[in-house]
């Protein structure tokens, strides 16, 4: 194979030890082992050697090692020639000896690593080179103490390491698997395994690679084969975000088999060992305290282009000159990232006017740009206000409604979906790592449910489940909102149980997180007004062998006949209005006989749930309590803890009362419970937010339930009187269409709308000195 030696230490051009001489371990790796290195824990700081991954701050101190004291493992590609060629790495060194290693040698990572150690606990930088279809790549090690002191942030760290042959056996993998774990001092019950072959060194390289990187941007997806991977229990592991335990660094046990090659092998030096046997090897790797870059929202694939100007006319002007950038570039050329950052640069977010152009391709960008000139030069767009917006998300308003109206709308149960935005944090590791250590990320999505393997598991959430789910997800985006991309609400309000969503989210609870085990253990969600339904027994004196069974209806009518028919049937409810559709709730063939009766056909929900019916008001008392929650001291005025609603930051607004609710635990709870426990009008809510100056509605949480049903009691309300200013309904979030097209096109009507937020996510991965992280959250610390 044409290899370099695989450990060399130089010093201008001049051979000072070769590793590998003293390495007479040939016979070792025949026998599971641990280097006697492993008795005390091994702690090796591992940095992706990479231009997107590192970091300024980790290049330079990396760069101040000395040729002295850095040592390179190389690896050639499996597919050369075994006939051993110096690389440039040998061209460098003098005449004499150059230690060549058996082929055994040459394919054991672990053994590799065993040499590496001498040289790392000697204070030495290891850098470990290989390519990755056909592309150069390099891992740095080095001690984790040291890189401690030289505030180095690792992407993960080698903790154990452990090989062995195997003759037939195959429990034998696993005894090398535990026998690293031992080394490592973890536990397999908290480590993801993932096996995979590796006949070469290089190929043994690519695997650790790709486990260090799995760390780094805690998903599992960057492993190949990832149906493969198995937790302690056998079951599948999701390939989205990669959940932990709060305050548990993750564990990855990395099994790496080199099959016997001797039946198939065209060189018979290729073969690992002799016939029958394989080489299995198993490093275990925890978490480091660096994160992976994130993946840039804005590429020559999904394009992104925000123009300002301070009247239409210059708005065209703008347009006229991308449109004939275009044209001068080559048919097949993309959009490069110089150019989007000339755009983002020219942009002027004083500017009165903006629109934003999004598209998949420069092709299609010319498509947008031209239907958006024919847009602009249009009576309603141009002169009466009509907003423009295509399928692709480009976006235009002549008449911005600002941030003065901006207004949160948190939905409620029933929206979150079966692997919901489960590419979000490769877009924003750092938002992530800060919310998994406020709280446990993995509950307060339900993970176990929402990224279940079988995608029906989130359909059949329970109650609480879904409550606490649809609160996560409105936590989530929330702090997406607000920290990343500086977005500042004006009012919030919640439809039903996003009122609870509301509270939690934005920072008025003290401990929202403790909220979640307390839903989950609930009388009121798993027992009173859900699954058994313990409320309505009482409230309909049933006997407990008396069998209930409710459903809910959605309907297309009028409040008013709903209301007209009730007395007749006294176990249906209307639960809620909202626009020209209502809810109906209640005994199933009671509901279906007022529907009959009312000449409508209802859409069946099949959720159980009595919030909005009267039996609800039998817990209105406990579900006061529930929500009755200490507040941060933030979320007061230091004057008066029942300060003037309307000097508050944020205006809260109820469904339960017309006023904003004041900021103390006991109006909190008691709003909830009103809330929760009567039928809800949800379009008097929008009426009454609007009266207070509510213009544009954000729906921050998963799907977008609130936000047609807000357009059309607007539109609605708008066309009663000429008085009512206009409004806009915006979601961030969509079922069925891709997580971060949709988060963008939610930022692209904000800028239309001339809503101040930052450009900053946007631009930084335009930049080729972009920082590794999305935010200024910085991770502090590996979990221990």
């Amino acid at each position: 194979m044409n290899l370099a030696p695989p450990l060399a230490t130089t010093h201008s051009g001049q051979v000072e030890t070769s590793i590998a001489d003293t390495a007479n371990a040939d016979k070792a790796i025949a026998d599971t082992v641990i280097t006697e290195k492993l008795a005390k824990p091994l702690r090796i700081a591992v940095l992706l050697g990479d231009a997107v991954n590192l970091d300024s701050h980790s290049a330079q101190v990396l760069g101040t090692f000395t040729e002295r004291e850095r040592v390179q493992i190389c690896a050639a590609d499996a597919n050369q020639s075994t006939a051993h060629e110096p690389t440039l790495h040998e061209s460098k060194m003098h005449e004499p000896s150059v230690h060549e290693p058996s082929v055994n040698e040459q394919r054991s990572l672990t053994a590799l690593l065993g040499q590496a150690t001498t040289a790392i606990e000697q204070g030495k930088l290891v850098e470990l080179k290989f390519n990755d279809g056909n592309l150069p790549q390099s891992l740095y090690l080095l001690d984790g103490l040291r890189a401690a002191k030289l505030r180095l942030h690792a992407h993960a760290f080698i903790a154990g390491f452990a090989a062995g042959n195997e003759t037939r056996d195959v429990e034998n993998a696993a005894t090398v698997a535990n026998a690293a774990l031992a080394a490592a001092k973890r536990s397999p019950a908290q480590t993801v395994q993932h096996q995979t072959v590796a006949n070469t060194l290089n190929e043994a390289f690519v695997a650790l690679r790709q486990g260090v990187t799995a760390l780094a941007a805690r998903t599992q997806a960057p492993l190949h084969g990832a149906t493969d991977i198995k937790e302690a229990n056998g079951t599948n592991h999701q390939t989205g975000y990669w959940f932990s335990d709060q305050h548990q660094a993750r564990v990855l046990c990395l099994n790496l088999v080199a099959k016997n090659l001797a039946a198939t092998a065209s060189n018979p030096a290729d073969s690992l060992l002799d016939s029958g046997q394989n080489i299995c090897q198993s490093l275990v790797l925890t978490q480091g305290t660096q994160l992976a870059a994130p993946k840039a929202l804005v590429d020559e694939n999904r394009l992104f282009v925000p123009i300002s100007g301070d009247n239409i006319n210059e708005l065209k002007a703008k347009l006229f000159q991308l449109l004939s950038s275009l044209d001068i570039g080559a048919p097949d050329t993309s959009f490069a990232s110089h150019q989007l950052a000339f755009w983002f640069e020219r942009y002027d977010a004083n500017a009165p006017l903006a629109l934003v152009l999004m598209a998949a391709s420069s092709d299609d960008l010319k498509l947008e740009a031209k239907a958006m000139l024919t847009a602009l030069e249009s009576d309603a767009v141009r002169h009466h206000g009509q907003h423009f917006k295509t399928p692709a998300g480009s976006c235009f308003t002549a008449k911005p409604l600002g941030d003065a109206g901006l207004t949160f709308v948190y939905p409620g149960v029933g929206t979150v979906y079966a692997n919901m935005f489960n590419n979000l944090h490769e877009y924003f590791p750092a938002l992530y790592h800060q919310l998994e250590r406020e709280g446990d990320l993995s509950a307060m999505l339900q993970s176990s449910q929402i990224y279940a393997e079988n995608i029906k598991n989130a359909a059949s959430m329970s109650l609480s489940q879904q409550a606490i789910s649809g609160v996560g997800a409105s936590y989530l985006f929330t702090n997406l909102l607000t920290q990343v991309f500086n977005i500042k609400p004006k009012m919030a309000l919640g439809y039903s149980m996003g009122e609870a969503a509301m509270w939690a989210s934005l920072d008025v609870w003290q401990t929202p997180h403790a909220m979640i085990n307390a839903t989950e253990n609930s009388d009121i969600f798993n027992h009173a007004i859900s699954g058994e339904l313990t409320a309505v027994r009482r409230a309909w004196q049933l006997a407990d062998d008396e069998a209930i069974v409710w459903n809910s209806f959605v309907v297309r009518a009028d409040s008013h006949e709903i209301k007209a028919l009730l007395p007749e049937f006294p176990r249906a409810y209307l639960a809620i209005t909202q626009g020209d559709t209502c809810v109906i709730a209640g005994c199933e063939a009671s509901c279906k006989a007022l529907l009959a009766k009312l000449g409508k056909r209802g859409i069946a929900a099949n959720r159980v749930t009595a919030m909005h019916t009267a039996p609800a008001m039998l817990v209105h008392g406990q579900v006061q309590d529930f929500y009755t929650q200490a507040l941060k001291p933030e979320a007061l005025k230091p004057k008066a803890l029942k300060a003037a609603a309307q000097d508050l930051p944020i205006r809260f607004i109820s469904a339960a009362q017309t006023a904003p609710v004041i900021v103390d635990s006991h109006s909190i709870g008691r709003a909830i419970a009103d809330t929760f426990c009567s039928p809800l009008d949800f379009s008097a809510l929008i009426h009454n937010a609007t009266e207070q100056g509510a213009r544009l509605f954000v729906e921050v949480g998963a799907d977008r339930q609130t936000s047609t049903l807000i357009d059309k009691i607007s539109h609605a309300h708008a066309s009663q009187s000429t008085a009512n200013a206009a409004t806009a309904a915006i979601a961030c979030n969509a079922k069925g269409a891709d997580a971060i097209i949709s988060l963008l096109k939610c930022l692209a009507q904000l800028i239309s709308h001339r809503v101040p937020l930052s450009l900053a996510p946007l631009i930084q991965p335009l930049s080729a000195n972009a920082a590794p992280l999305s935010s200024e959250v910085s991770p502090e610390g590996e979990p221990q």
